[in-house]
């Protein structure tokens, strides 16, 4: 992974964003993230937004945006009805392969697919700064899949600063990049990341036994492309109780049990197969593609289904430091 400090936008006039805003009762801050998207130093973005059958005024938001800003806002429209965070994320992620933009463009110009959440609030240069990111990180091998992610800075609903990076709050380490280790950690937080085509056209569509639609570009990523983390917090991840994930302070835990009882204990057994029953569901997915260094690591990884406490706490710490 490349790591780099604080990043300098430039202006990108060519360049054309399609931001994946998916929405569910999210009314009460919703105006205010759609605003500091509009507000973007890159001026040619389109929203696709999708409502997941909210019981709020969600739609009225979307249909007022949708009216002041016709070519700036795209609503996508179906029958499928509520699908759940995931499954919003990866319909409006096939929705944004099929979008063409309708504001002139030769098409030329490269597009890239920003992810976003509903309750946050964008810092008016983040997309500029991850573009800047994502070109020097496209220069060598433009055809690869391509991430940007960045830090975040976490807010409460007021936007009083909690703390000013979610990464050392949480206790990630975004370092540990590799695909054996984004088996176990998902380092991204979606609503901070830019993607290229070839990493969207790679992850789509997301299925159904992903932890999440962010783990799994990730891992796509980790697995076939380049990644870069800038430093540097974009993004005001918004904590308001309701959050479908949110950012929980990291407690480095403190070994007080018998050695015996700590790797007998089978409390994250659930956790464990989920991210078995994920693994899975990638090696079924890249069947055709996947050359060695991905089939051991998704061998143990799938060997966490095993509910045996001891050998699933080895495999984990594995897969980590692979």
């Amino acid at each position: 992974m490349t790591h780099l400090e604080p990043h300098r936008p430039a202006e990108h006039s060519g360049v054309h964003i399609v931001v994946l805003l998916p929405v569910y009762n999210g009314g009460r801050f919703l105006g205010e993230q759609l605003q500091s998207i509009l507000e973007q130093s890159v001026q040619r973005i389109t929203i696709l937004c999708r409502d997941d059958a909210s019981s709020d005024d969600s739609l009225a938001v979307l249909a007022r945006f949708a009216t002041q800003f016709p070519q700036k806002l795209v609503l996508v429209e179906d029958s499928l009805g509520n699908l759940g965070a995931r499954a919003n994320f990866s319909r409006l992620m096939q929705a944004a392969l099929d979008h063409r933009p309708h504001d002139g463009a030769d098409g030329h110009s490269p597009t890239y697919f920003a992810l976003a959440d509903q309750d946050d609030v964008w810092h008016a240069d983040k997309l500029a700064t991850l573009v800047a990111a994502m070109q020097q990180l496209e220069a060598e091998r433009p055809e690869l899949p391509a991430l940007v992610h960045s830090d975040l800075r976490v807010v409460n609903e007021h936007g009083g600063t909690i703390a000013p990076s979610m990464a050392r709050f949480q206790g990630l380490r975004p370092d540990r990049d590799s695909f054996a280790a984004q088996l176990m950690s998902n380092t991204l937080t979606g609503c901070t990341a830019l993607m290229n085509r070839a990493l969207l056209e790679r992850s789509t569509p997301v299925p159904p036994q992903s932890i999440m639609h962010d783990w799994w570009i990730s891992l796509v990523a980790s697995a076939f492309g380049r990644r870069m983390f800038l430093n540097q917090s974009l993004v005001d991840y918004r904590q308001h109780g309701n959050n479908t994930i949110g950012a929980k302070e990291y407690v480095k835990p403190v070994a007080r049990r018998h050695f015996l009882a700590r790797i007998m204990d089978d409390r994250h057994h659930a956790v464990f197969l989920a991210n078995a029953a994920q693994a899975e569901a990638f090696a079924a997915q890249f069947a055709n593609t996947l050359r060695w260094n991905h089939r051991l690591p998704l061998a143990l990884a799938r060997g966490l289904a095993v509910h045996f406490a001891p050998w699933q706490r080895v495999l984990f710490r594995i897969l980590r430091w692979l």
